[in-house]
């Protein structure tokens, strides 16, 4: 059989070569020698001129640049100065300095003893042979170097006459093209005793001895390994020598042969082929003595043949599939390493491992979602290396159970390795990987990866999967689609290029836009300069090794060095004077790659003469004589200025004395002011609660005793009569009441319970109880609610109730015709928060209106619009004052629109927290006969007005009560305790001799302390807020207003007695349970009446308020301590406090101390600890807003 590889005789490695011409810009044809000078560029004599290389284009150099002739012969570089020089055809030279700059010629004499001959250079054919022969090129036949330059970075370059430049890269590598075949090429290695043999083969054809030296050349010797009978072989693996000797061959036919020698016959291996073969084609074979032969297929598992012992009969062999457990039948490669442990690798399923004496194999998943490797290595550590396809490399070290992973870019040029390959002594710590797309060497121990071939190289490209064989210390052979590519490994660089620095040389400078020299700035003028920098990597190696990363810094401006870049330039803008050094470096982009030496450029930019030292001194000289002056002159100024004011020092105390005598003075007479004025305020106060209860007091049997008379049959004249009775006894309750209301607003102390209530229900009951009213004048009378108003909302129900009551009051009695619309729906545009709404209540009717100049008067106190309205409609002009300041307290605006004849709009807008219905309580009190109780009641009242015990007494015996009187608080306490049958309750009234309400009161719950076992009832005249506050405080259930209403009293006495009532009549729905009063607002200051007293002197307001801080917390610490032994000490205490709190607007305050101060001088002091507890929590809250002002 022929064989298809080239004969001996005719077969040429191929090199890497590349060649420059016209079509890469060197149009000079013709080379006469070449140099590389310190920078890294390439030079080239031509006949033409001097030619520059710096790998990436060529300039050339002609007389108009300064030389003395365009033929250029010889070349060289001073090696301590730089300075190039130039021998030419005629004899001339020249010579250009190492900065760069124009060419020029040399005078006789310059250049040492350089003196090239004349005419053309001499070419040295032998050097040039030697290297032809030992890389055998393989130029073409035309093609005549005349000269040769191996240059830094491993190329060698190539002059030619007439062909132009040549250059010779990776000059470790020779390719052996094969022609095109069927069956992929086979490489490997026979163990002799000469040393180890390499062979190669493909398509079934002949076995060639691969030449074991760098020189060496491919041949087929005699005898010759023929083909195997079983097909085109597709792995070779030697067999030891215990064995037989030679090598084993797996073939695409699914079989195994053992070939003892070449020119043996193949002989079968048993078990392992003939008849249907394997069933599917060999892919990987690997042996370990201490196991045996294994063979991979493609799909058909892995067989495992063991290794006979002596004495024994020869083992059968074992087959491992899917079925036996593996993770796929497909081998891509087999390795037995040093341990004698069997590594598999299956496509997708990750990496085996078997381990002798172990009957299964161990897997390991080393990437999620599966592992495609291909190859399979050890190095001389013993570490195992797995190459895949595309998920980079993967490796073991000896000893570590830890698996490690190597991608790309950071550790590997790629992530797709074909084959691997340990190299021999020296390069035991460098790997062979090969990629579809190049070569790389890896270092072992410091598991990184460097491109060992360029990206431009053919020769490097279409690496086959398969194993790289290393046949010599000198050589390493692997299979690539082009042929048989061979490595010289003595050849290969100390530095991969990929890691070695480029040239660096500056190209330009410019400052302030004008060229210069890079290297010759010199000395720039003194003033700011705008300075650029423009340079240039210069590298020969194949494909200039990428593009180029350039660092700098500029000493003198900053010592760190800017971060790398692709720019070629350094601007500095703003440049003052000053000592600067550019350095610049340049790198190949690969990691770990080196930088270049610094390229330097120094300069200086003048010093102005006014920043130079000696101005510095003079002027330092002339600012010390200026000071002396100065200071001079101004001691001179500093004592008149003192004589001046020591007079108007002296002037100045003497009228601050006087001030100070009459602030004193105006002090004395502000404080009798205040005093007086609080003396007023109270005997005000104190008028208006006599008057209340002297009122009330006689209004209670007046109202009650006509009730009780409606109820005896009177005839139809009497209940005329009774009516007008009542009526004028409410409308009179109504003007108290205003009276009341308005005395408490100008106090401030009236206050808003917060509680649910029923707000469509209480506007809707404004329709039922002016229904009468409107019906007897003959008017219409509608109450609109809108859908969107909440059912429940937390609030003052009934003081809402008194605004809209004045209000349709007001609109009822002004109206002759027509009618009054009373309307309540969410406000438009009002946005609060999830939880709160604003409502807008109006009040319309037909009236007869306002007009527009008393619009504003008619909200004054006991105001009307005229004196004519009073005497026709009458009214105490109270109402509408009370309604503005209630609305108000509630945070709105009441508001009116009106016109004279056409009718009034009253409204105003608040806001409400919305509140749960099921909080909601009845409040619905029966009309007509009250039902008795059943079963009876027994109740103690506690009265000494001998009317109010008679009407107490009916209207209580009308509801099946029994009844016990006592004319006073005594006489309560006693028959309550002496009583034989518990009382079911106690009303008890607040004002009475020997013992009033509250002490008795006190001294019941100390005896029956469960307020639900006897409920105690308060009644009083008075209708203060502090009564009410009072009267919890000492354990009463809750506390009514005389004249009480029947039918309040009746749903208090059921609630608390939990008492239901007869069937006489319908059962009302009992009240909700007295509220607990809303604990007292924290006290906020109100400037206004001090700052009225100081006119405007806010030194005065300070000295005041710091006064206030000093004494007052003193005072507030003495209060626990004389209660209860020393009653008149605090009696004074709260005098002294209350006097002081006045200046401030704390109303709420100062009417606690006042009540302690009262409560102080009477016997017992009772419910002192409540008030004394009040006061200090607000003068607490008080002393740091205060401090603000201080």
């Amino acid at each position: 059989m022929a064989p298809r590889l080239l004969p001996a005789q005719a077969a040429s490695p191929q090199a890497f070569l590349q060649q420059f011409g016209p079509a890469e810009g060197l149009s000079q044809l013709f080379i006469y020698c070449l140099l590389q000078d310190r920078q890294g560029y390439l030079w080239l004599g031509t006949s033409e001129g001097l030619v520059r290389y710096d790998g990436t284009r060529f300039v050339t150099f002609t007389t108009r640049d300064g030389l003395a002739d365009n033929f250029v012969t010889s070349l060289r570089e001073d090696p301590a100065t730089g300075q190039l020089w130039v021998a030419h055809y005629h004899g001339a030279r020249s010579v250009r300095r190492a900065a760069g700059g124009r060419f020029r010629a040399a005078r006789p004499g310059e250049g040492g003893a350089w003196h090239p001959p004349t005419g053309p250079p001499p070419i040295d054919t032998a050097r040039l042979g030697r290297y032809q022969r030992r890389y055998r090129l393989g130029l073409p036949a035309e093609v005549a170097p005349s000269c040769l330059l191996e240059d830094r970075e491993g190329n060698a370059w190539l002059g030619t006459a007439g062909q132009g430049l040549w250059r010779h890269a990776d000059r470790f590598l020779s390719l052996w093209p094969t022609l095109p075949r069927q069956a992929p090429l086979v490489l490997g290695s026979l163990p002799t005793a000469g040393g180890a043999q390499a062979w190669a083969t493909f398509d079934n054809s002949f076995f060639y001895h691969l030449p074991t030296a760098p020189a060496g050349q491919l041949t087929a010797t005699n005898p010759c390994i023929p083909p195997v009978p079983g097909g085109p072989a597709r792995v070779l693996l030697a067999r030891p020598a215990a064995l037989g000797g030679g090598f084993w061959l797996g073939t695409r036919a699914g079989s195994v042969w053992a070939v003892a020698a070449p020119g043996q016959p193949a002989e079968l291996v048993p078990g392992l082929g003939g008849g249907q073969g394997l069933g599917s084609a060999v892919t990987a074979l690997a042996y370990a003595p201490s196991s045996g032969l294994w063979v991979g297929t493609q799909a058909d598992g892995v067989y495992y043949l063991p290794t006979p012992k002596a004495g024994r009969p020869a083992p059968g062999v074992r087959h491992f599939t899917t079925a036996s457990g593996l993770l796929h039948n497909s081998t891509t490669a087999l390795l037995a390493d040093r341990r004698g442990r069997i590594w598999l690798a299956a496509p997708g399923t990750g990496l085996a491992n078997w381990q002798p004496g172990q009957p299964h194999f161990t897997y390991y998943r080393l990437a999620a979602g599966g592992l495609n490797a291909t190859t399979l290595a050890e190095d001389a550590d013993g570490t195992i290396w797995v190459g895949t396809e595309g998920q980079g490399l993967f490796y073991q070290r000896a000893g570590r159970g830890r698996w490690q992973h190597l991608q790309a870019p950071g550790a590997l040029p790629s992530d797709y390795v074909v084959a691997l390959q340990a190299l021999p002594a020296p390069l035991a710590s460098q790997l062979l990987l090969v990629h579809p797309q190049g070569l790389s060497l890896l270092d072992t121990r410091r598991a990184t990866a460097q491109p060992l071939t360029a990206a431009t190289d053919p020769l490097g490209q279409g690496g086959l999967p398969g194993p790289a064989l290393a046949t010599h210390p000198a050589l390493a052979w692997l299979a690539t689609r082009a042929g048989l590519l061979r490595l010289d490994l003595t050849a290969l660089p100390r530095q991969p290029v990929a890691l070695a620095p480029p040239g660096l040389a500056f190209t330009g400078a410019e400052v302030d836009g004008e060229a210069h020299p890079a290297q010759a700035l010199g000395s720039l003028s003194p003033r700011q300069h705008r300075v650029s920098f423009a340079f240039q990597g210069i590298s020969l190696a194949a494909g200039g090794g990428g593009a180029l990363q350039y660092r700098y810094r500029l000493r003198g401006l900053a010592d760190e060095w800017s971060r790398p870049s692709l720019a070629d330039e350094a601007q500095f803008a703003g440049l003052g004077p000053g000592r600067y050094e550019l350095q610049v470096q340049v790198r190949r982009p690969a990691p770990g790659a080196a930088w270049s030496p610094p390229l330097a450029s120094a300069f200086r930019i003048a010093t102005p003469w006014w920043r130079q030292g000696w101005v510095a001194a003079l002027g330092a000289l002339l600012a010390l004589g200026l000071l002396a002056l100065l200071v001079r002159a101004r001691e001179a100024t500093l004592r008149r200025q003192k004589y001046q004011l020591e007079h108007t020092v002296r002037e100045r105390t003497a009228e601050l004395r006087q001030r100070q005598h009459h602030i004193e003075r105006i002090n004395a007479e502000l404080l009798v002011a205040r005093d007086a004025a609080e003396a007023s305020r109270r005997a005000k106060a104190q008028f208006l609660a006599n008057m209340s209860h002297e009122i009330r007091t006689p209004m209670n049997a007046v109202i009650g005793l006509t009730n009780l008379l409606r109820e005896t049959n009177p005839t139809p004249e009497q209940q005329e009569y009774l009516g007008a009775i009542g009526s004028s006894s409410h409308n009179l309750l109504v003007i108290l009441n205003d009276i009341l209301d308005s005395s408490k607003m100008e106090a401030g102390k009236l206050t808003l319970e917060q509680a649910p209530f029923a707000l469509p229900a209480l506007v809707q009951g404004l329709g039922t109880m002016f229904r009468h009213t409107a019906a007897s004048k003959g008017l219409a009378l509608s109450v609109v609610v809108d859908p969107a108003v909440p059912a429940a909302v937390l609030g003052d129900s009934v003081r809402l109730q008194q605004v809209l009551v004045n209000l349709v009051s007001n609109a009822l009695k002004f109206t002759r015709q027509g009618g009054v619309r009373v309307s309540v729906a969410p406000a438009p545009g009002a946005a609060l928060d999830a939880g709160h709404a604003v409502l807008r209540f109006a009040v319309q009717d037909t009236g007869i209106g306002i007009p527009a100049d008393k619009l504003t008067t008619i909200f004054e106190d006991f105001s009307q619009a005229n004196t004519s309205t009073t005497r026709e409609f009458g009214g105490t002009g109270l109402g509408l004052s009370i309604a503005r300041n209630l609305v108000q307290l509630h945070g709105g605006q009441l508001t009116v629109q009106s016109e004279v004849g056409v009718g009034s709009v009253f409204s105003f807008e608040l806001p409400y927290a919305l509140a749960d219905e099921a909080l909601l309580h009845a409040t619905t009190v029966a009309t007509g006969p009250l039902p008795p109780f059943a079963p009876g009641l027994r109740v103690l009242v506690a009265e000494d007005n001998a009317l109010n015990q008679l009407v107490a007494r009916k209207t209580l015996e009308n509801w099946h009560v029994h009844v016990t009187m006592a004319d006073n608080g005594r006489l309560a306490v006693e028959q309550a305790l002496a009583a034989t049958v518990p009382f079911d309750a106690v009303l008890m009234d607040v004002q009475m001799p020997e013992l009033d309400g509250y002490a008795a009161t006190r001294l019941l719950r100390e005896r029956f302390p469960d307020a639900a076992a006897l409920p105690i009832i308060g009644l009083t005249a008075s209708v203060l807020p502090e009564d009410r506050t009072l009267a919890l405080a000492v354990g009463m259930n809750d506390i009514l207003a005389k004249p009480f209403e029947p039918a309040t009293l009746h749903a208090r006495l059921a609630y608390f007695t939990g008492r239901a009532t007869g069937p006489a009549g319908t059962a009302p729905s009992p009240l909700p349970p007295p509220q607990s009063p809303a604990p007292a607002a924290l006290p906020r200051p109100s400037w206004q009446q001090l700052e009225e007293l100081a006119g405007g002197n806010e030194q005065f307001v300070q000295q005041i308020v710091r006064t206030f801080l000093e004494q007052a917390p003193a005072l507030e610490l003495l209060l626990p301590e004389a209660y209860p032994h020393d009653p008149a000490t605090l009696a004074q205490l709260a005098h002294k406090l209350k006097g002081q709190v006045a200046y401030f607007g704390v109303p709420g305050l100062h009417a606690q101390l006042d009540e302690l101060e009262r409560a102080a001088r009477q016997p017992g002091c009772p419910y002192g600890a409540a008030l004394i507890q009040s006061v200090r929590q607000q003068l607490a809250h008080l002393y740091p807003l205060l401090a603000e002002r201080a």
